[in-house]
């Protein structure tokens, strides 16, 4: 008994539906991406560059999730101390990887940079408020989602 004609057609079509879905997922399998490379960096240099602000008082979580990060990359952190202005501006063009401060959502600079959750027990900080957080470079999804899994 063989395959009608309009069956070989449904099976044709189910089989094209199967690899595109595969296709797809296999896509997705890369996501997030970080299109200026900082993940991969970080891999291959095994350092982790750390822009930390001036007086800003030193958050034990922040210590942790850095610990955790460093060692799912195979890093050491290595830091470098900076008043707000100008490690952001290094974050923007890439020259440190994060920043750890006291930053407020609201901030000027959040149009140019991320920044990440509030850490400690301090989730529901208002805009306005200035609570320990990381800053990101903007669009580095992939070191972004690595260090907010770390950090929950």
């Amino acid at each position: 008994m063989g395959i009608t004609g309009n069956a070989f057609l449904r099976l044709a079509g189910t089989v094209a539906s199967a690899a595109i879905l595969i296709a797809g997922l296999a896509a997705c399998a890369e996501l997030p991406r970080d299109p200026n490379g900082t993940t991969e960096r970080i891999r291959r240099t095994h350092e982790i560059v750390l822009g930390d602000i001036a007086g800003a008082p030193r958050s034990p979580a922040a210590e942790r999730i850095l610990e955790r990060v460093a060692g799912r990359l195979g890093a050491r952190v290595t830091r470098v101390e900076g008043h707000g202005e100008d490690l952001l501006n290094r974050l923007e063009k890439g020259k440190v990887d994060l920043v750890y401060g006291h930053f407020a959502q609201a901030s000027p600079w959040a149009g140019k940079v991320h920044f990440g959750s509030p850490l400690e027990r301090r989730r529901n900080a208002g805009e306005e408020e200035h609570v320990p957080r990381f800053a990101f470079r903007n669009g580095e999804n992939g070191w972004i989602a690595l260090v907010e899994r770390e950090a929950r």
